[in-house]
């Protein structure tokens, strides 16, 4: 494992605080980068790679994420990695509502009782902030205007103002530490912190608070502006798609992965991206670099393929990339069908594969007709049920329409929803559609962060969509001997070091073994055009399947793929560790 690549280097003071539990060197850690932004809001903490990096066990690294989940800088969540926390606008603005009502109530009673002390430690911090701005060090500045604040709370004479403060300076300092990009709000902020010096020179208690406030409440404004649509989470960029694969290519080869693995990604996620099925996308291409990273996918395997009978095959994927091996599968069930009529391949011990729709594809382009299904770790629950049961095991199939139109392409997933349309939604600060997750306990959420499990495919109809999760369950895991979705480990986990195991199941039939291949595909095109010229309801519009993800992959191959900020944001700093060229992507207007 290589953890180095994430993290900068260990403070010396760190490495030498003897005397001070390991629980709080990792705490104090861990806490100075989520306040100076270098752990961005909502990033994953895995245990695995902070014990690895500090040179720790488990147990205190779990102890500092509790006390940091204390003091409501991290997020912690049963069978997930802790995360440190997303603030969005509305949390901001309680923050600073609490903030104004603590600080006015401290300055006025600090003025009081020690107005001199005050002012002299007030001053002292305004100018060790003026001499960092002279340095351009704005970590500097960021600490001198946080001692500034406290200077009030340490001369109020109330401790219990002074603790009530100190619950909520950590993400107080993780906000101002968020707002030292723009050098005039930095200014302004310091001419504020002049004019309060001022006021309580002057004995002015009220024009010090009120200055205080307004300036708590700009902060808050600054803040709430950065996360507007225009520059928060859900910014997104459009990137070309040849810079898109000359990056996943670079950063895939860093790791080892073998030509055919990294073909065999970029064609998977291309796909996705392209055809505007982002949750499975180039969005994903961060998960994959650190699978194959840390050990959880092959970056080189030895796919071996056993022929059962001349139309039956098993694939086993030596535990490398679920695309390597999927997009294997379904070149060999096309030799087969090609022979015999029909190819059949079961896939055990691979990984995710992305959109099951690629898979079925590559078999339509061959003008055949294909499918391709998948089982997963269970996230979806029975209908009625309160529990994950199922995976969100797609369902995926294509026939070929002939050589000059596109195939009739349908790709679903038998959740309501995909559960990486929940990491999406996370990642833009989005709701989800109502009736599509749920909590803990199984009751309705369009909040991401609180997603514990998918609804079935069918509203109050459910039981239709878990019954129709058990074609692919089946297919998936008895034939290959592959685990059920209860027995897979999770996709998303600390653990990204141990394989999973991941069954699939491919078929392609050859319409020349039935009526012929120019019959099949009249039929085909005859049933297509027939939806397409169906009577609509008013206002509505009927489309077969496959029409809006080809007029989707037109336009985005035009105009680039859509990448959201998180994905962004994790490939440059990959692409900074690895020494590759940064993803060249330009904002989107949506």
């Amino acid at each position: 494992m290589s953890a180095t690549s994430d993290f900068s280097p260990i403070p010396t003071k760190l490495a030498a605080a003897s005397r001070q539990k390991l629980s709080e060197q990792a705490r104090d850690w861990i806490r100075e980068r989520i306040v100076t932004d270098e752990f961005a809001f909502g990033r994953p903490l895995r245990e695995s790679d902070l014990c690895a990096y500090l040179n720790m066990s488990k147990s205190p690294i779990r102890e500092a994420l509790l006390e940091l989940a204390q003091e409501g800088l991290v997020v912690m969540s049963p069978n997930r990695a802790a995360r440190v926390i997303s603030l969005d606008s509305g949390d901001v603005k309680e923050l600073g509502y609490l903030r104004e009502v603590l600080e006015t109530q401290a300055i006025g009673l600090a003025i009081a009782r020690d107005r001199v002390g005050l002012a002299s430690g007030m001053e002292r911090f305004i100018q060790l902030g003026e001499a960092a701005l002279a340095d351009n060090d704005i970590p500097a500045f960021a600490r001198a205007d946080q001692e500034f604040h406290l200077e009030a709370f340490r001369r109020c004479g109330n401790r219990y103002l002074e603790k009530s403060f100190l619950t909520i300076a950590s993400r107080i300092q993780s906000i101002r530490s968020r707002l030292t990009g723009d050098q005039n709000r930095i200014r302004r902020s310091h001419a504020t912190h002049v004019a309060i010096l001022e006021a309580v020179q002057a004995d002015d208690a009220m024009r010090a608070a009120d200055l205080l406030g307004e300036h708590i409440r700009s902060n808050v404004a600054d803040y709430t502006a950065l996360q507007s649509p225009a520059t928060a989470q859900d910014r997104r960029w459009r990137v070309p798609l040849a810079e898109m694969e000359r990056f996943a290519k670079q950063a895939l080869s860093k790791l080892g992965t073998d030509a055919d693995s990294v073909g065999a990604i970029l064609r998977s996620l291309s796909h996705a991206s392209l055809h505007g099925v982002d949750s499975h996308g180039y969005r994903l291409l961060p998960h994959y670099l650190s699978a194959i990273e840390h050990g959880r996918v092959h970056p080189a395997p030895d796919i071996r393929i056993e022929k059962k009978s001349d139309s039956v095959a098993i694939l086993d994927a030596c535990n490398g990339h679920g695309a390597r091996a999927t997009f294997a599968a379904a070149d060999a069930a096309v030799s087969m069908a090609a022979n015999v009529g029909v190819g059949a391949v079961a896939i055990r011990r691979s990984s995710h594969f992305g959109a099951a729709g690629a898979y079925a594809l590559a078999i339509a382009q061959e003008r055949m007709i294909g499918l391709c299904v998948c089982n997963s770790d269970p996230f979806v629950r029975l209908h009625g049920g309160a529990e994950p049961f199922h995976g969100t095991n797609p369902i995926a199939f294509a026939a070929s329409t002939g050589s000059e139109t596109p195939p009739w392409l349908f790709d679903m997933a038998t959740s309501a929803i995909p559960y990486n349309k929940v990491q999406l939604a996370q990642s833009l600060g989005a709701a989800l559609p109502a009736g599509t997750a749920s909590d803990s306990n199984g009751i309705d959420t369009e909040v991401p962060e609180l997603v514990k499990m998918l609804a079935p495919l069918g509203g109050a109809f459910g039981y239709k969509g878990a019954g129709l999760a058990g074609i692919p369950e089946i297919l998936s895991t008895a034939l290959s001997d592959s685990p059920l979705s209860l027995e897979i480990p999770p996709m998303i986990s600390e653990d990204m070091s141990t394989p999973r195991g991941l069954g699939a199941f491919v078929l392609a039939i050859d319409p020349d073994a039935f009526m012929g291949r120019s019959v099949c595909e009249a039929v085909v095109r005859r049933y297509r055009d027939s939806i397409r010229q169906s009577l609509t309801a008013p206002s509505e519009k009927v489309m077969a399947a496959g029409d809006r993800e080809w007029a989707e992959a037109e336009h985005r191959l035009m105009n680039g793929i859509a990448i959201d900020q998180t994905t962004v944001t994790a490939l440059n700093t990959f692409a900074g560790h690895r020494e590759i060229p940064p993803l060249n992507c330009e904002e989107s207007s949506h």
